[in-house]
């Protein structure tokens, strides 16, 4: 008997929790957009240097939406640049790394376009593209693979005066 190829996929709404363990992400909120081509990873504060013969990128993510409380920081090689078009109708260069990202049992090597911009609600924007094969996705649910966080409060600050 034959397996259906369908019944191997793994479903995934529009919106879904995403980790990248070699960056230090367990958990981040991805926006799977379906018409981009590329996967995009908002980050703050990057710098590249040389280590050897590799271009090496350090940035930070903040990977709770609407916070800037929580900061990850990483350092990762860089596989190449592209030129992106900004939302504003600018084009600019983006550094592009490649890393294994996690969503329910899905583990995939995925590379991610970094930009500079934080003003977006999601910090992750997903291409199907980049699990094309792997997922089947609903853009009419979310959370499919599971909810991680439903809110996130801060810490309170303590006065110790």
């Amino acid at each position: 008997m034959r397996k259906n190829k369908n019944s191997l996929l793994i479903d995934i709404g529009w919106c879904e929790w995403a980790s990248f363990p070699a960056l230090k992400i367990p958990a981040i909120e991805a926006e799977v957009v379906m018409d981009s081509r590329q996967s995009i990873l908002n980050i703050f504060d990057f710098s590249t240097f040389k280590e050897g013969e590799d271009l090496m990128i350090s940035f930070g993510v903040h990977p709770i939406q609407k916070t800037d409380e929580v900061e990850v920081y990483s350092v990762v090689p860089v596989k190449t640049r592209k030129i992106v078009n900004t939302p504003d109708g600018e084009r600019e260069w983006c550094y592009v790394i490649e890393t294994e990202m996690r969503i329910g049992s899905l583990k995939k090597s995925i590379d991610l376009t970094l930009v500079k911009r934080e003003d977006s609600v999601f910090r992750l924007h997903l291409s199907p593209q980049a699990i094309n094969g792997l997922v089947r996705v609903n853009p009419q649910k979310s959370y499919l693979t599971g909810q991680i966080l439903d809110s996130y409060t801060p810490p309170a600050v303590v006065n110790e005066s």
